[in-house]
C-alpha cells in the first residue's frame, strides 16, 4: 500500500493546510444523512468484494489440499496394485511406479509455475533434474506431463501389472487431480471485473475525504484521518486477496512452494532434491 499510502498523507495535508489557512470556514464535502447513506453503501460494496475475495482464496487453498490428498491416494494406490515386486529395486515394476510418482510430482510443480508464471531458480533447476531423469523435455506442460501419465497407467495395464480394476481406480485418482486442476485454473483465469474493482476503490476515497472533511471541521482531524485510513486499508485488503496465486510472493497468496515440497517429500521421500529445498516463514521470500 506504499503508494496509496503517500497519496492518502498528501491528500490530508493539503486538506488540513486549506482548512487552516486559506479557508478557514470550508464547508463539509458531505454532512448528516448524505455521508451516513454513503457510508453504508461503501460498507456494503467493500464487504461485498472482501466476501467474494476471501472465498475465492479459501476454494484455492481447499483445491490445492485435494492435490496433496490425491497425490497421496496415487502413492498408496500404486502401492497396493502393482505389489511387493514393484519393491525390487531394479524391477520393471519398480521403475514404473517410480515414473508415475515422479510426474505426479512433477505435475504438481508445473502447476505452480503456471499459476505463478515464473519459478524461482533452484525449484527450476530441481524440476528440470526430475525431467532429465524422466526422459522428457524441460519446456514440457501441464498437459502433457498428464498425458504421460494416462500412458503409463495403460502400459500397466497392456502388459497386465494391474487388472481392469486397477487401472479403473488409478484412473479416478487421475480424474480427481483434473477437477482440482480446472477449478483452480477457473479462480485463476476468472478474477473479479476490473471496473468493479474500480469502482470500490473510487468510492471508498471519495467516502474517506469526506469523512475526514467532515472531522476537520469539527475540530477532529485524528479521528478522520484513522477513519479514511481504515477504509481504505479494508478496501486493499479484498484486492489483495483476490489474487490467491500472486506471483509477487505476498503475504495473501497461497503456499504454493511449502505444499509442493510437501507432496514430493510423500512421494519421493525426504532426500529427493525438490524435498530439500530451502523454505522460510516469510512468504515473501518462499510462498
Amino acid at each position: 500500500m506504499r503508494n496509496d499510502i503517500i497519496l492518502y498523507a498528501l491528500v490530508c495535508f493539503l486538506l488540513f493546510l486549506y482548512k487552516t489557512y486559506y479557508l478557514p470556514s470550508t464547508p463539509s464535502l458531505l454532512h448528516g444523512a448524505g455521508l451516513s447513506m454513503l457510508g453504508i453503501a461503501v460498507s456494503i460494496f467493500v464487504a461485498f468484494r472482501n466476501t467474494q475475495a476471501i472465498s475465492r482464496w479459501w476454494e484455492g487453498r481447499v483445491l490445492w489440499g485435494a492435490i496433496t490428498n490425491e497425490s497421496r491416494h496415487w502413492r498408496d494406490s500404486l502401492e497396493a496394485l502393482l505389489g511387493p515386486e514393484a519393491e525390487l529395486a531394479g524391477s520393471g515394476l519398480a521403475q514404473a511406479k517410480q515414473r508415475l510418482l515422479e510426474l505426479q510430482v512433477l505435475q504438481a510443480w508445473l502447476l505452480n509455475f503456471e499459476l505463478r508464471n515464473f519459478w524461482r531458480s533452484d525449484a527450476r533447476n530441481a524440476v528440470d533434474a526430475l525431467c532429465h531423469g524422466l526422459k522428457v523435455p524441460v519446456a514440457i506442460t501441464l498437459q502433457d506431463s498428464m498425458k504421460l501419465r494416462a500412458s503409463g497407467i495403460g502400459e500397466l495395464h497392456r502388459t497386465q501389472s494391474i487388472s481392469e480394476w486397477g487401472r479403473d481406480a488409478l484412473l479416478r485418482c487421475t480424474e480427481t487431480m483434473t477437477n482440482a486442476l480446472g477449478g483452480i485454473q477457473r479462480i485463476r483465469n476468472t478474477p473479479l471485473p476490473p471496473a468493479y474493482d474500480v469502482f470500490i476503490r473510487l468510492v471508498c476515497w471519495l467516502f474517506g475525504v469526506a469523512v475526514y472533511l467532515d472531522f476537520l471541521v469539527a475540530g477532529n482531524p485524528l479521528a478522520g484521518m484513522l477513519l479514511f485510513l481504515g477504509f481504505l486499508t479494508a478496501e486493499r485488503l479484498g484486492s489483495y486477496v483476490e489474487g490467491p496465486f500472486d506471483n509477487d510472493g505476498s503475504s495473501f497468496c497461497l503456499p504454493m512452494d511449502w505444499i509442493c515440497i510437501n507432496i514430493s517429500r510423500d512421494l519421493l521421500g525426504h532426500g529427493h532434491p525438490l524435498s530439500q529445498l530451502p523454505s522460510s516463514n516469510d512468504p515473501s521470500r518462499w510462498s
